[in-house]
């Protein structure tokens, strides 16, 4: 299939499936007669894996080293599980972090009308009266 195909197949653009091969993310892909690329069902397969690195936010750069320990054989199991393992605390990591914001936010909310509501028109005549709002303010 061509690269268009390919794409289409895949959800990602021309672009970026070039991107990939010239980085090592995938095999060279195959060529026709006339040069262009033709994409094997194997090849969509690959990627989909790829995929579902890149799905759970892991880094191209750390699938990458993932597919070249895997490339190397068995002897690189543990090394890439712990690649897993550090995806999975930046994982972690967003996920307090979004925790957080949420608990934020339901307290803006919780006391919108006692706090929030004045505490903005409190800051916006601040600035008013400083002049900022003429000059950063395009309403």
């Amino acid at each position: 299939m061509t690269i268009s195909e390919a794409a289409e197949r895949t959800g990602l653009s021309a672009d970026t499936l070039r991107y990939y091969e010239r980085i090592g993310l995938i095999p060279p892909v195959p060529r026709t007669e006339s040069g262009l690329r033709a994409y094997s069902g194997e090849m969509i397969e690959w990627i989909n894996f790829i995929q579902q690195f890149k799905e759970i936010g892991m880094p191209l750069e750390a699938i990458l080293n993932y597919v070249k320990l895997a490339m190397l054989g068995s002897g690189t199991r543990q090394e890439r599980k712990v690649i897993l393992l550090e995806t999975r605390r930046s994982l972690m990591r967003k996920i307090d972090h979004l925790y957080s914001c949420l608990k934020q936010a339901d307290y803006q909310l919780k006391n919108y009308d006692s706090r929030l509501l004045p505490e903005t028109e409190s800051a916006v005549e601040r600035w008013r009266l400083s002049g900022g709002a003429e000059e950063n303010c395009a309403v």
